[in-house]
C-alpha cells in the first residue's frame, strides 16, 4: 500500500514539474512577440470626422497602417476621416512583422447636423516631381484654404490653384472651406522625376510600382489593398486587362491576381520584370502587362 502511494506521489510530482517546464516555456515565447504601443483617438466617428492614431512601440521604425477601405499610411501618428458609413479594422503593422487592430464604426448622428459636405477636389491621384498640377475645389464656397503637406502651412486661398511638389512621396491634400466642418482630403502619389539621360523612364517607374504590388500580393499581404491599387491607379479600373506571364500564357488582370494569391506563395513566386504598353486611344491608361516571373519551388 505504501509502495502504491508512492509511486503515486512520483507521478504527481514528474506532471507538476513537467506542467511547470511547459508553462515557463508558453511565456517566454510569448514575451519574444514584440508588444505594440498604438491608440485611435475614437472608435464610433461621422463621416468626414478626422481620427488622430499613433505609434509609440519601442524600436519602430517603419510602420504601415491600414484603413480598411484600400487606403493606407506609412508615418508613425497622422489624422484620417472616412468618407463612407459602415464598420472598418484598421490594421497596424510595425516593422513588417507586429501588427495590431482597432475596429472603427463610421455613423451619421442622429440628429442629422453631420450631413456630407458638398465640397469635392477635382485633383490627379498620381503626379511627377516638380510638375505643376491643377487643383479645383468643386462646390459652394467663398473661402478656400488648400495645405498641400510640404510647407506646414496654409498654402493657396483660391477655388483652383496649382502647385508643384519639390519632394517625391504620398502626401495628404487638404481643403478648408467655411462650409466644412472638418478638412476634405486628397491623397496624391508624387513619382520621383527622370531625367532624358537617365535609362529610367516613367513607364520604368510604373512597372516597378506594380511590379512591388504584385509581389506583395504572393508575399501574403493585404490583396484588396495591393490588387485596386494597381486597377484603380493605372488600369483604369478595367479588371479585364490583359497579362502576359513569360511570353505565352495570357489571362484577364484579375484572374492573374487571384492566381498569384492562391498559388503564388506556396510556389515562392518571384515577379522578375512588369513591362507596360499604354493604350493608343487612351495613354493614361494601360493596355497591356507583360510580366517575367518564375517559381522557386519548380526550380
Amino acid at each position: 500500500m505504501h509502495r502504491f502511494l508512492n509511486i503515486r506521489m512520483v507521478i504527481v510530482l514528474v506532471i507538476t514539474i513537467i506542467s511547470i517546464f511547459v508553462f515557463s516555456y508558453l511565456v517566454r515565447s510569448c514575451s519574444k512577440d514584440q508588444l505594440i504601443l498604438a491608440k485611435v483617438s475614437n472608435v464610433v466617428v461621422a463621416p468626414y470626422e478626422a481620427i488622430s492614431f499613433s505609434d509609440s512601440t519601442r524600436g519602430a521604425n517603419e510602420w504601415l497602417w491600414e484603413f480598411g477601405n484600400g487606403d493606407t499610411y506609412h508615418m508613425q501618428k497622422g489624422k484620417y476621416s472616412f468618407t463612407e458609413e459602415g464598420k472598418y479594422q484598421i490594421r497596424l503593422t510595425v516593422n513588417r512583422k507586429a501588427e495590431k487592430y482597432f475596429k472603427i464604426e463610421v455613423k451619421s448622428k442622429e440628429d442629422g447636423k453631420n450631413e456630407s459636405p458638398l465640397i469635392n477636389i477635382i485633383a490627379p491621384n498620381v503626379a511627377l516631381q516638380n510638375e505643376l498640377i491643377v487643383f479645383k475645389g468643386d462646390g459652394n464656397a467663398e473661402k478656400w484654404r488648400w495645405e498641400f503637406g510640404e510647407s506646414g502651412r496654409v498654402d493657396a486661398r483660391e477655388k483652383k490653384t496649382l502647385y508643384a511638389f519639390k519632394q517625391p512621396g504620398l502626401y495628404s491634400v487638404l481643403l478648408s472651406t467655411e462650409t466644412t466642418k472638418y478638412p476634405i482630403r486628397h491623397q496624391i502619389e508624387i513619382v520621383a522625376q527622370y531625367q532624358e539621360n537617365d535609362s529610367t523612364d516613367a513607364l520604368s517607374v510604373i512597372g516597378e510600382d506594380i511590379k512591388t504590388n504584385l509581389q506583395a500580393i504572393v508575399n501574403g499581404r493585404s490583396f484588396n489593398t495591393h490588387y485596386n491599387k494597381v486597377l484603380k491607379r493605372y488600369l483604369c479600373g478595367n479588371a479585364n486587362t490583359i497579362v502576359v506571364t513569360n511570353n505565352n500564357k495570357f489571362n484577364d488582370f484579375y484572374s492573374y491576381c487571384q492566381g498569384l494569391k492562391i498559388i503564388g506563395r506556396s510556389n515562392k513566386t518571384i515577379i522578375e520584370n512588369v513591362i507596360v504598353d499604354l493604350d493608343e486611344v487612351n495613354t493614361s491608361c494601360i493596355s497591356q502587362l507583360t510580366i517575367i516571373q518564375y517559381d522557386l519551388a519548380k526550380r
